[in-house]
């Protein structure tokens, strides 16, 4: 999200003014480097990220992950740095009180925030609700047998995950940053909740009381 990054400047704004042209990987990323830079607008264009579907598909099928669909499987898949919000997610799992005995949360990856979720898990009794995994070459089986992927940012530009998961059939639960609207509600892939830690209680708290695990499989839409 570029209006995040605190690159408004005088010698930024003259380096991308020699550019032919600027390419922005979604609507709302483009409009975010937009707000800092109007007078780009002629130029700057939207090309999609592009990923290797056949792959995904390929690794998801090739380490398959069996989970317990008695509870709601939530994963989140992301590099434990305080922008992906990993630690209030873990606060907001716990805000959940006796409700987050109907899930189960898994978290693939690693980062400096990794030894703060460890302790946060401990000190907030989320011991058998939540599970690290830590970095996986190919966290795709999971992804697959997962009932929502979460993602819990403070800020995003376009999520390469968010197609990753609707490719695999995976519903999303992601708060609101630059790009979650269009690629997460317009596509109907699954629900933009409020930025806050609050928002991710409510959030999944909506999809428990809702008979979480089927109505979260009844949303999949496989794109394979």
């Amino acid at each position: 999200d570029y209006g995040q990054i605190r690159a408004a400047s005088a010698y930024n704004a003259d380096l991308y003014r020699r550019f032919d042209e600027i390419v922005a990987c979604s609507d709302g990323c483009r409009r975010a480097f937009l707000n800092v830079h109007p007078q780009l607008t002629g130029k700057t264009c939207v090309i999609p990220n592009f990923q290797n579907d056949t792959a995904i598909v390929r690794l998801a099928k090739a380490q398959p992950v069996n989970l317990d669909h008695g509870r709601l499987n939530v994963l989140t898949v992301a590099r434990f740095g305080r922008e992906k919000g990993i630690l209030r997610a873990l606060y907001a799992v716990a805000a959940l009180g006796a409700q987050r005995g109907g899930m189960c949360y898994y978290l693939i990856g690693d980062g400096p925030e990794y030894a703060a979720a460890q302790k946060a898990i401990v000190e907030l009794g989320l011991d058998g609700t939540v599970i690290l995994l830590g970095a996986m070459e190919n966290p795709y089986g999971h992804m697959r047998a997962a009932d929502v992927l979460l993602i819990p940012s403070f800020s995003e530009a376009a999520p390469m995950v968010i197609h990753e998961a609707a490719l695999l059939g995976t519903p999303i639960l992601t708060t609101e940053t630059s790009s979650a609207v269009e690629m997460v509600q317009d596509t109907g892939f699954g629900w933009v909740c409020p930025n806050t830690q609050e928002g991710i209680t409510q959030g999944l708290r909506r999809l428990l009381a809702a008979d979480a695990a089927d109505a979260a499989r009844g949303a999949r839409r496989s794109h394979v």
